[in-house]
């Protein structure tokens, strides 16, 4: 019994030391309970969260005070911030300051205003002036786009000239034009108008202006705070008007400013040349310049080109011949020539050709052919040809002696040659008949084609438009292609307008249209001594009076109307008329 109670004993003494070896190893794997749940702990074991959202306490609490936040954020934003200067006084706007920015420099417009960009947060501001004491003020550039601009007034040391800038061309405000003097500058406001502070004890200045797509002008200032007519000063549109003139007792080509100005002999008349035969046709944009002259004093004319930019003269064509002048394509040059040394009944009498002024090449748009002797010819004659902006539309037919029965044709070509078509060909309607074919425009781009022969005892119309042609309504007859008057369709240089004149009463009526010689806009009305002349650019209008007065106007019109036109200069037209032509300006 004691034996067992002893061996007991034994096992509970193994039990307890093997307990007490056992609970040291477990704590040193394990964390105690007490420091498990710390924020130090958590941060530690979920490192993908804890860190961005601590950049993002740290850059808050910086952005939290306007010191740190604009220190910081300027250093990767910038603002674009408006900036007004105006005059102290007048509370006008002053154009051409000076304002600085964190060294940033912009210049203001005409409405004072400039626009800087430049890093967020406070600044100063500061503008100048020649003649203007200079200011600054403190500001804050802000983050997100400014609400309004920021103003700025300066005090003005000299004396305030207002002026004002016209177009010498009809009298409209000429915008954005500078005046220059004495080391300051004064941009003009969409009226025309601008004030210029120079110096008090100055009674008058000299002065530049300058302008976009105006010549610049030397002025002189009326040093004066009164409006003053003498403050009122005009400029005149870039660009030379080319025309004949016989003022010096010779026929010669000049060339002057569009309101007359600066008038030159660009070729002067050498007193061999017919009159009534010369003509001078500009090209639409009045780079080129066709003369057809008589000069050289030889049998026959020739055919010169002038070139504006330099005002060198070329021979285009010349030989035994004479030549019908049809007007401008683009750069080519239209023309019709009948061969003196070429008899009736040899082809090549006749040849409609294009000479393309920048390549001064001559291109063979078509040419006549012939037949028979003498005695019994047959002739084939190229005429009516009518310009629709790059496609000539022609006609061929025969004129014969004791022979019938010769067809004719509508004919249509590009100006450089190429889509040669035979659009319609005419039969007699007797085996012994002849056919003859009379043209006259219509509508803008428009023609109607008469046909004798065609059919017994009566005429036949077509109606040729679009690169179509159709019959002619069967209303239509001899009365009303007689007697009808189609407007003369003037195509201005980008083709995107057209003029033409109505006459109403006893009135001719002026419009400007769209590019088909539609919607017209009314100009005004004068007495038939005005004609339609042609453009410069797309904005101004040349008419004529009394076939011997060119004037200018603007394209959108005068408050006096076309009667109250500029004057340019007195000029010669000679009495040349080319039907239907509206792609070049002149006759």
């Amino acid at each position: 019994m004691a034996t067992e109670e002893k061996q007991q004993d034994k096992k509970v003494e193994e039990a307890d030391e093997s307990a007490n070896h056992e609970t040291p190893k477990e704590s040193k794997s394990e964390p105690s309970k007490a420091n498990h749940g710390t924020p130090w702990h958590c941060a530690l074991n979920h490192k993908k969260i804890s860190l961005p959202l601590a950049v993002l306490v740290i850059v808050g609490l910086i952005l939290a005070a306007p010191v740190t936040r604009y220190a910081v954020l300027s250093l990767v934003i910038k603002q674009s911030l408006p900036v007004i200067v105006l005059d102290e006084q007048t509370k006008a706007p002053v154009s051409s300051a000076q304002v600085l920015i964190k060294g940033v420099v912009a210049t203001t417009d005409s409405k004072g205003r400039a626009t800087v960009k430049v890093p967020v947060g406070p600044t100063e501001l500061k503008a100048s002036k020649q003649y203007y004491k200079s200011n600054a003020k403190t500001l804050t550039v802000p983050i997100g786009k400014p609400k309004s601009p920021v103003h700025i007034t300066l005090h003005a040391t000299g004396r305030q000239v207002p002026i004002s800038v016209l177009n010498s061309v009809g009298g409209g405000p000429v915008s954005n034009a500078v005046l220059s003097a004495l080391n300051t500058k004064v941009r003009t406001d969409e009226k025309g108008k601008a004030t210029l502070v120079v110096p008090a004890d100055a009674t008058q200045l000299a002065a530049t202006l300058k302008a976009s797509g105006y010549n610049d002008a030397s002025v002189t200032i009326k040093v004066t705070t009164a409006t003053d007519p003498a403050n009122n000063f005009k400029v005149t549109p870039v660009g030379k008007l080319y025309f004949l003139s016989d003022r010096s007792g010779k026929l010669d080509v000049v060339k002057s400013n569009l309101d007359g100005s600066e008038r030159k002999v660009v070729l002067p008349g050498t007193g061999k040349e017919i009159k009534q035969s010369t003509v001078l046709l500009a090209s639409r944009d009045w780079k080129y310049i066709a003369l057809l002259s008589q000069r050289d004093g030889g049998e026959n004319p020739k055919l010169f080109l002038i070139e504006t930019d330099t005002d060198k003269l070329t021979t285009m064509d010349e030989g035994k011949a004479q030549f019908t002048p049809y007007g401008w394509s683009g750069d080519r040059f239209v023309y019709l020539v009948s061969r003196t040394n070429v008899e009736y009944y040899q082809p090549k009498k006749y040849a409609l050709k294009s000479y393309q002024a920048s390549t001064k090449k001559i291109v063979l748009l078509d040419e006549s052919a012939g037949g028979g002797s003498p005695a019994q010819y047959q002739t084939e004659r190229l005429a009516d040809a009518y310009i629709f902006d790059k496609e000539v539309v022609y006609t061929k037919q025969w004129d014969s002696l004791y022979i019938y029965g010769l067809p004719a044709s509508l004919n249509t070509i590009q100006a450089d040659g190429s889509q040669k078509k035979k659009v319609k060909t005419y039969t007699p309607a007797a085996p012994n008949g002849f056919t003859y074919l009379n043209t006259k425009p219509g509508e803008f781009n428009e023609l109607y084609i008469q046909c004798l022969g065609c059919a017994p005892d009566k005429s036949t119309f077509d109606e040729y438009a679009d690169g179509k042609i159709t019959a002619a309504a069967s209303s239509y007859g001899d009365a009303q292609f007689a007697n009808d008057v189609y407007n003369r369709y003037i195509v201005s240089p980008s083709g995107k307008k057209t003029l033409w004149t109505e006459t109403r009463d006893g009135r001719n009526v002026f419009f400007v249209g769209d590019s088909k010689g539609e919607h017209g806009k009314q100009l005004g009305e004068a007495s038939d001594e005005f004609v339609a002349y042609g453009w410069y650019s797309d904005d101004y209008l040349l008419v004529t009076r009394k076939s011997s007065e060119m004037l200018i106007v603007p394209a959108d019109g005068l408050k006096g109307g076309i009667e109250s036109a500029a004057k340019v200069s007195d000029y010669y037209k000679p009495n040349y008329l080319i039907r239907g032509y509206g792609y070049g300006y002149g006759g």
